[in-house]
């Protein structure tokens, strides 16, 4: 049975990229993503494959992101499945964005450090397509003296880090910088990027 032409029809003529891969780590905005990823499954990417951290699935069941997702959820390095025999290299392959949204401390530390030591940090290391990072944690971990020479590493690895925004805390209900910001500011980031990983080598902008 095909897919009837009218899945296809309301998608805009500029959509971000064809095919996203998403890592989601273990911080309590993982409770955005489902919504998150529904939204740009229906508008802005034609293939999103998900994967979640085992600290992510203790906020949000694979389950719930699967059925947002409209697609398998992969959560162990060595949990194969048909589709996805070596999951950092089936996951990667052919992607136009990695996306670790959001991305916790223990996230940005193994990207600088090219750490592989689970499906997530194994898959950035693998990813032939660019990186972007959108952490999410208490201000007092964003603003650590670790935190931000990580963060300083995995950009000089060619890494993107899109700063977080002022929010609530949920330690304190006090309002900090550490917060994933608006997610129209992460698409024109995430755009940037994804325009500037098409053009030509040597191309002038």
């Amino acid at each position: 049975m095909g897919v009837p032409k009218s899945d296809h029809d309301d998608r805009p003529s500029a959509l971000l990229c064809d095919r996203l891969l998403l890592a989601v780590t273990g911080s309590p905005a993982a409770l955005s993503m489902p919504q998150t990823v529904l939204l740009m499954r229906q508008s802005l990417v034609h293939d999103i494959r998900v994967m979640m951290s085992r600290s992510a699935c203790r906020f949000l069941p694979p389950y719930t992101m699967r059925l947002f997702a409209g697609s398998w959820v992969h959560t162990e390095t060595h949990k194969a499945t048909e589709d996805a025999p070596i999951p950092h290299l089936s996951l990667t392959e052919g992607i136009d964005l990695l996306l670790v949204m959001p991305a916790t401390a223990n996230a940005i530390a193994k990207a600088a450090h090219g750490i592989c030591d689970d499906l997530i940090s194994t898959a950035i290391v693998a990813s032939p397509a660019p990186v972007v990072l959108v952490p999410a944690m208490n201000e007092a971990m964003w603003r650590s003296n670790a935190v931000r020479r990580n963060v300083e590493m995995a950009t000089a690895l060619g890494y993107t880090v899109i700063d977080p925004a002022i929010g609530v805390q949920l330690s304190d209900t006090r309002s900090a910088t550490g917060v994933m910001p608006p997610l129209e500011h992460i698409l024109d980031q995430l755009n940037s990027t994804v325009s500037s990983a098409k053009q030509p080598e040597g191309a002038v902008s």
